[in-house]
């Protein structure tokens, strides 16, 4: 499989066969991550993998952070949905921000220094997407965790910045691909 071929034919998976994913497959997946680029080099990305018990116990948390809070009048979205695609994945990875304290100086946000962070760990988490599915293994890029991240740090107890979660599993069903604009539609060309 190409590299385009990986990228075009990748899906979001929200439906998972009862089948576990191999350890070293994980961390086959985990490798293509650390092989992302990052601006500056600080590699940002930190990444927690929910196997079992625990994966049980964090789809726990988010249906009694859902209960409790009712995310105050928000509107989350797919979150319920989201939920129950989790709960049907053998794993989860929950991806954090190691370096967000980093960005605050003198008790301001450096926008520069934590989108660039940012877009290393999205290009970290996009890695692992397509090479998942190269070894047939679907995946969800999931951000509705973000609703309950207070819960979720607290849970890890950790001070790291939440990111997103990656669901892993071997898909159960087939989507058809989401409409793209052309490229052409979302690009200006200067070339004089």
């Amino acid at each position: 499989m190409n590299t385009f071929e990986a990228i075009s034919q990748r899906r979001s998976i929200r439906k998972y066969r009862d089948e576990q994913v191999p350890r070293d497959l994980i961390e086959k997946i985990l490798e293509a991550a650390m092989l992302a680029p990052s601006g500056k080099n600080r590699q940002p990305w930190r990444f927690v993998v929910l196997e079992g018990r625990k994966k049980t116990e964090f789809i726990d948390l988010l249906k009694t952070t859902e209960k409790v809070r009712g995310f105050e009048g928000n509107n989350t979205g797919s979150f319920r949905q989201t939920i129950t695609g989790m709960d049907k994945a053998p794993v989860v990875i929950i991806v954090l921000n190691a370096y967000f304290d980093t960005c605050i100086e003198d008790g301001r946000l450096n926008h520069y220094r934590w989108l660039t962070d940012v877009q290393s760990i999205g290009a970290a988490i996009q890695n692992m997407l397509l090479h998942a599915h190269e070894l047939g293994v679907g995946t969800l890029w999931i951000c509705d965790i973000l609703y309950a991240e207070k819960e979720i740090r607290a849970w890890l107890n950790t001070e790291l910045q939440l990111i997103a979660a990656v669901s892993l599993g071997y898909a159960d069903e087939h989507p058809f691909p989401r409409p793209r604009k052309p490229w052409k539609e979302v690009t200006g060309w200067l070339d004089k």
